[in-house]
Protein backbone atom coordinates (compact mmCIF):
# COMPACT_ATOMS: atom_id res chain seq x y z
CA UNK A 1 0.00 0.00 0.00
CA UNK A 2 2.93 2.57 0.91
CA UNK A 3 4.09 1.47 -2.68
CA UNK A 4 1.59 3.23 -4.32
CA UNK A 5 0.90 6.33 -1.91
CA UNK A 6 5.10 6.93 -3.43
CA UNK A 7 4.42 6.14 -6.74
CA UNK A 8 1.14 8.11 -7.62
CA UNK A 9 3.39 11.61 -6.73
CA UNK A 10 5.60 10.39 -9.14
CA UNK A 11 3.60 9.33 -11.83
CA UNK A 12 1.48 12.66 -11.96
CA UNK A 13 4.63 14.61 -12.23
CA UNK A 14 5.68 12.76 -15.00
CA UNK A 15 2.14 12.84 -17.12
CA UNK A 16 2.05 17.02 -16.33
CA UNK A 17 5.95 16.94 -17.65
CA UNK A 18 5.09 15.14 -20.40
CA UNK A 19 2.04 17.00 -21.23
CA UNK A 20 3.69 20.25 -21.11
CA UNK A 21 6.58 19.05 -23.67
CA UNK A 22 3.72 18.25 -26.15
CA UNK A 23 2.05 21.55 -25.79
CA UNK A 24 2.97 23.64 -29.05
CA UNK A 25 4.97 26.18 -28.27
CA UNK A 26 3.07 29.96 -28.14
CA UNK A 27 3.59 32.27 -30.68
CA UNK A 28 5.61 35.50 -29.97
CA UNK A 29 3.10 38.36 -29.03
CA UNK A 30 3.37 41.91 -31.18
CA UNK A 31 4.64 44.56 -29.45
CA UNK A 32 2.20 46.80 -31.50
CA UNK A 33 -0.49 44.68 -32.74
CA UNK A 34 -2.58 46.20 -35.74
CA UNK A 35 -6.00 46.23 -36.83
CA UNK A 36 -8.76 47.76 -38.90
CA UNK A 37 -10.90 49.70 -37.54
CA UNK A 38 -14.45 50.81 -40.11
CA UNK A 39 -15.01 54.85 -40.25
CA UNK A 40 -18.84 54.47 -40.08
CA UNK A 41 -20.79 56.81 -42.58
CA UNK A 42 -17.74 57.93 -44.13
CA UNK A 43 -15.81 57.36 -47.86
CA UNK A 44 -12.08 56.92 -48.28
CA UNK A 45 -9.59 58.26 -50.46
CA UNK A 46 -6.14 57.77 -50.52
CA UNK A 47 -3.22 56.43 -53.10
CA UNK A 48 -4.19 53.36 -54.75
CA UNK A 49 -1.23 50.92 -55.08
CA UNK A 50 -3.18 47.64 -55.59
CA UNK A 51 -6.78 46.64 -56.67
CA UNK A 52 -8.44 43.07 -55.99
CA UNK A 53 -11.05 41.41 -56.63
CA UNK A 54 -11.88 39.57 -53.46
CA UNK A 55 -14.07 36.61 -52.14
CA UNK A 56 -14.59 39.18 -48.63
CA UNK A 57 -13.96 42.16 -46.63
CA UNK A 58 -11.96 39.86 -44.14
CA UNK A 59 -9.53 38.73 -47.21
CA UNK A 60 -9.22 42.62 -48.04
CA UNK A 61 -8.76 43.41 -44.45
CA UNK A 62 -6.00 40.36 -44.18
CA UNK A 63 -3.95 42.00 -47.51
CA UNK A 64 -4.13 45.37 -45.75
CA UNK A 65 -2.72 44.14 -42.26
CA UNK A 66 -0.16 41.99 -44.08
CA UNK A 67 1.62 44.54 -46.15
CA UNK A 68 3.34 47.46 -44.05
CA UNK A 69 2.61 50.13 -47.45
CA UNK A 70 -1.19 49.81 -46.73
CA UNK A 71 -3.24 52.67 -44.31
CA UNK A 72 -6.28 51.89 -45.24
CA UNK A 73 -8.55 49.90 -47.45
CA UNK A 74 -11.92 50.73 -49.27
CA UNK A 75 -14.00 48.16 -50.02
CA UNK A 76 -17.35 47.70 -52.58
CA UNK A 77 -19.52 45.28 -52.82
CA UNK A 78 -23.14 44.72 -54.59
CA UNK A 79 -26.02 44.65 -52.37
CA UNK A 80 -26.32 40.68 -50.98
CA UNK A 81 -23.24 39.61 -52.67
CA UNK A 82 -19.95 38.71 -50.16
CA UNK A 83 -17.48 38.94 -53.27
CA UNK A 84 -16.48 42.79 -54.32
CA UNK A 85 -13.29 45.32 -55.15
CA UNK A 86 -10.46 45.95 -52.56
CA UNK A 87 -8.68 48.80 -52.78
CA UNK A 88 -5.37 49.21 -50.82
CA UNK A 89 -4.30 52.34 -50.08
CA UNK A 90 -1.79 53.88 -48.80
CA UNK A 91 -0.19 57.18 -47.66
CA UNK A 92 -2.53 60.28 -45.74
CA UNK A 93 -6.15 59.23 -46.03
CA UNK A 94 -9.00 61.68 -46.68
CA UNK A 95 -12.02 60.93 -45.63
CA UNK A 96 -15.45 62.51 -46.94
CA UNK A 97 -19.59 61.77 -46.69
CA UNK A 98 -20.46 58.73 -47.99
CA UNK A 99 -22.54 58.77 -51.28
CA UNK A 100 -25.28 56.53 -52.20
CA UNK A 101 -23.74 54.19 -55.00
CA UNK A 102 -25.44 51.84 -57.88
CA UNK A 103 -25.14 50.23 -61.03
CA UNK A 104 -26.28 51.30 -64.60
CA UNK A 105 -29.00 48.58 -63.76
CA UNK A 106 -30.02 50.31 -60.32
CA UNK A 107 -28.45 47.60 -57.81
CA UNK A 108 -27.08 49.23 -54.66
CA UNK A 109 -23.10 49.10 -54.04
CA UNK A 110 -22.42 49.03 -50.29
CA UNK A 111 -18.44 50.78 -49.48
CA UNK A 112 -17.06 50.25 -46.06
CA UNK A 113 -14.13 52.15 -45.68
CA UNK A 114 -11.33 51.26 -43.26
CA UNK A 115 -8.00 52.83 -41.81
CA UNK A 116 -5.09 50.51 -40.13
CA UNK A 117 -4.51 51.41 -36.35
CA UNK A 118 -2.07 50.19 -34.19
CA UNK A 119 -3.25 49.20 -30.81
CA UNK A 120 -1.33 49.95 -27.69
CA UNK A 121 -0.02 46.81 -25.73
CA UNK A 122 -1.60 45.49 -23.07
CA UNK A 123 0.04 46.65 -19.66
Amino acid sequence: MSDRRSVLPMLLFSLLTAAAAAAPPSAPAQAHPTRMTVIAGQDVSGSIYKKLGLPNRQFCWDMCLKDERCSGVRWGVLHQDTAGMCLLLTGELTFKELSELKTDDGTLIHVVAARKETTSAAP
